[in-house]
């Protein structure tokens, strides 16, 4: 973390609104995408990453500008994550974006559908594991945190998250061959 985002966060915790906008603005981008991935809905993660930055700067005097923010807002951000997904009442399976055009693949629809297919079979086996192997896998694979950003994220030990992902993984690739016998 550096100085400037320290004395940014400093100011934020003496009530500088000023101050936690530009906090927002530097992690809105990777915070409703992270939000997406666990709701599958971009309006929803959208409002459910505003919301926790609201919960945020509402508790943002018991933040340790020491340590980084985002790892303690990705906490906040997936509470809220996980009490929209208890609210419905079932889940939905919403296909992945892919947001990186290769035009030569793009044009050939064959080469689309199949990319398409292997997408949504990956989105669809990411939403059928357990509320912890989901998360870690979005985490790890997703947002690319590191094993470090993770353990801080969840309040849990690095070595839990090592053994944490290599289950979930094993987890996806038994969902995914299954799903394609």
């Amino acid at each position: 973390m550096s100085e400037n985002e320290t004395a940014l966060l400093e100011r934020c915790r003496a009530g500088d609104r000023d101050a936690f906008g530009f906090v927002v603005k530097k992690y809105a981008g990777r915070a409703s995408g992270a939000a997406c991935l666990l709701l599958g809905c971009p309006h929803e993660a959208l409002d459910a990453s505003q919301e926790a930055f609201v919960r945020a700067w509402r508790n943002i005097k018991r933040f340790n500008t020491s340590s980084p923010f985002y790892p303690w807002y990705s906490a906040i951000l997936r509470n809220v994550c996980r009490s929209r997904l208890r609210r419905r009442a079932r889940r939905r399976t919403v296909a992945l974006t892919d947001g990186h055009g290769d035009s030569s693949s793009d044009s050939d629809p064959v080469l689309l559908a199949e990319r398409n297919e292997r997408r949504d079979a990956l989105w669809r086996g990411v939403m059928k594991l357990s509320d912890p192997f989901r998360e870690i896998i979005l985490m790890k694979h997703f947002h690319e945190m590191s094993y470090k950003g993770i353990a801080a994220a969840l309040g849990i030990p690095i070595g839990t998250v090592m053994s944490r992902l290599h289950s979930a993984r094993r987890a996806l690739r038994e969902t995914l061959a299954g799903e394609s016998s």
